[in-house]
């Protein structure tokens, strides 16, 4: 069996895209039953020195997007723009990951498989493949972002299980 580029990123990042925007809604919703400020969850962590929920599902889109658009332009570099503070910047940023998701193309996929592409930070420079780039270093931090906002949100008592992490899987068609 071959599966494509395309296959192998696109539909499973817009399942869980679509996860996370949910998760979202039970973070709201859950912040307006309490009567507890956004910013409880909105700045959640699981330690002090770790970075908050808006910052995982900033990273949501970086890792999946952003990926795309770093294999575009050949260049990849972490977005150092401040995460969204409020519920309407964190759904700009899954909607706007959907939204381009969705234009991608699999003719354009295809044509990242060994386009050389590099990702830069401070004095690290990885060199790539479009393919192995996005397989191997933006995939994996995707889904490590889009598990640690899951994470947060259950450690913080919002009663969610791995079906909410999962959102609709793409089943056979009868």
């Amino acid at each position: 069996m071959t599966i494509s580029l395309y296959d192998a990123i696109i539909p499973s990042q817009l399942q869980i895209i679509a996860a996370v925007r949910k998760l979202v809604d039970k973070a709201k919703a859950h912040c307006e039953e309490k009567d507890a400020p956004a910013e409880d969850l909105i700045g959640a962590r699981l330690i002090e020195d770790m970075l908050p929920f808006s910052y995982q599902i900033k990273s949501c889109r970086e890792h999946s997007l952003g990926a795309i658009e770093a294999v575009r332009e050949g260049l990849a570099t972490p977005s150092l723009v401040a995460p969204p503070n409020d519920w309407v910047g964190l759904y700009e940023k899954l909607d706007e990951a959907k939204t381009g998701l969705e234009a991608v193309s699999e003719a354009e996929m295809e044509s990242f498989v060994g386009k050389d592409v590099e990702f830069r930070f401070k004095d690290t420079v990885m060199p790539f493949t479009g393919e192995n780039y996005l397989l191997s270093f933006a995939q994996p931090n995707f889904y490590f972002h889009a598990t640690t906002a899951y994470a947060l949100l259950r450690e913080r008592g919002l009663q969610i299980g791995k079906g909410n992490f999962l959102g609709t899987p793409r089943m056979k068609r009868t």
